[in-house]
């Protein structure tokens, strides 16, 4: 009995220690997942703390652009309204006819003044095309970040219209007709020709649109930084 039991036993033996190496094996695989497994999530959790610090950096620069920017548009806002003045002097003058009126001849050089806003918009630049934009998973907040820099197209666009009818007006009007008769009386020629109010007409249009289009700005980039603190006293 004893040698029939015998190789049972040995193969009941070699069995267990069989399980024991593969619930060892097991355990030694299941530690290793486990281990893969916590070190992706410290992984994750460190690329996410390094995302939201250079998110909060990106904030902080795109406030203070935004601080250059509202500094910026006021000056050209403000020197459009005083453009804005100067012209309508020269436009009263011509409605009522005072083509002998010495401020008539003064105010003319103003048509050949001109604004060329230059935006502050490196940081825009450089979230935009690295796509660090997406880091800023506030939808609505990405979203009113680029309307705000979308701002700047209508004075890109005003303004170029300006300069090609100072160029137009320079070269039809002023070289022929005023450059060098523009002071004293000689207003009283050119002064009522049809051509010339409606130049006065045209860039006190588009100055006024100018105006708007700075002001327009400034209300968007206010709104902006407003967010922005909103934000940083959510946190």
């Amino acid at each position: 009995m004893i040698q029939i039991f015998r190789p049972i036993r040995k193969d009941l033996m070699e069995k267990n220690k069989f399980r024991k190496y593969l619930a060892y094996a097991v355990g030694e695989i299941i530690l290793v997942i486990i281990g893969i497994l916590i070190a992706l999530a410290i992984n994750e959790q460190s690329k996410n703390k390094n995302n939201l610090e250079l998110r909060d950096l990106y904030i902080i620069q795109l406030s203070d652009e935004a601080d250059r920017n509202i500094k910026q548009l006021t000056e050209y806002e403000n020197g459009a309204i005083e453009m804005l003045k100067e012209l309508d002097t020269l436009f009263q003058l011509l409605v009522n006819k005072e083509y002998d009126n010495l401020k008539l001849s003064a105010k003319v050089p103003v048509l050949l003044r001109s604004n060329k806003f230059y935006p502050v918009m490196i940081t825009y630049d450089n979230l935009k095309f690295s796509g660090d934009l997406n880091l800023i998973g506030d939808l609505i907040l990405r979203n009113s970040i680029s309307e705000t820099y979308e701002t700047f197209n209508p004075i890109k666009r005003f303004e170029s219209l300006d300069h090609q009818g100072i160029a137009v007006f320079y070269e039809n009007f002023w070289m022929p007709n005023v450059r060098f008769r523009y002071m004293g009386n000689a207003a009283e020629d050119y002064g009522k020709e049809v051509y010339f109010e409606n130049i006065v007409f045209s860039r006190m249009v588009t100055i006024a649109q100018n105006r708007d289009a700075y002001a327009n700005s400034i209300v968007a980039f206010k709104k902006l930084k407003n967010t922005f603190v909103t934000l940083k006293d959510n946190k």
